[in-house]
């Protein structure tokens, strides 16, 4: 399904069946280097059809059937390194900085109103304590932006791991084409070299995106169509 690649060069892989029967996943500038446009042949080992389907179709079950490593994925993805009671500890330290840089700017002025400070000291002071301010604004800012990430990232988590409960249960007796169509929706690329499998998957997030391909959505789709 035009899903296989070859993880030594990157050239998508055939499918070849022989007279005796043994099907095999080839790059294509290893058996057609003239057609992948290479200056050199690859030369990856073939990859058995049977064994590497059967071991993409073992890791996808087992990865729709415990999906918390896909949620950690996902936290570390969107930078999730603080705890909620955390990122809330920070945000009172950060109210509580900026009232006091404001009272001391209070006072200053007091101080200046009353003659106590010269205007080039008044002006000197009050210079530091607003880039003190504008600091603690950038950083509140800063803070806001990654709470809002968390939540929408706990949105996804959510859509994720509801997906996956309701795929789960018809695992087990997922025909040909019902698993073909899974593969397809969730497989981006599965990349073979020499033995080693890196599968690149794809999650639906929303309920629209349950019925589309990703390699559909992809704005570099035809980049590199020979």
């Amino acid at each position: 399904r035009a899903l296989v690649s070859c993880g030594l060069c990157q050239s998508a892989c055939l499918s070849r069946t022989t007279p005796q029967g043994h099907s095999y996943y080839m790059c294509r500038c290893s058996v057609q280097p003239l057609y992948s446009q290479r200056d050199r042949r690859c030369h990856a080992r073939y990859s058995p059809a049977q064994q590497l389907d059967t071991l993409v179709w073992q890791d996808l079950c087992e990865l729709i059937t415990h999906p918390e490593s896909l949620l950690l994925a996902l936290d570390r993805a969107q930078g999730g390194a603080w705890l909620p009671q955390e990122l809330q500890a920070r945000r009172t330290t950060l109210r509580k900085a900026t009232a006091s840089v404001e009272q001391q700017l209070e006072r200053l002025t007091d101080a200046y109103l009353h003659a106590i400070l010269s205007r080039a000291e008044y002006q000197r002071r009050r210079q530091d304590l607003e880039r003190q301010l504008q600091t603690l604004a950038t950083q509140a800012q800063q803070l806001d932006a990654q709470v809002d990430r968390r939540t929408a990232t706990a949105g996804l988590a959510t859509s994720i791991a509801d997906f996956c409960q309701r795929v789960q249960a018809g695992l087990a007796t997922a025909t040909f084409a019902q698993k073909r169509t899974l593969v397809e929706l969730l497989i981006d690329r599965v990349l073979v070299a020499n033995g080693e499998v890196e599968i690149h998957y794809v999650l639906p997030t929303h309920s629209r995106s349950e019925k589309i391909r990703f390699c559909h959505l992809r704005k570099d789709y035809f980049n590199h169509v020979i």
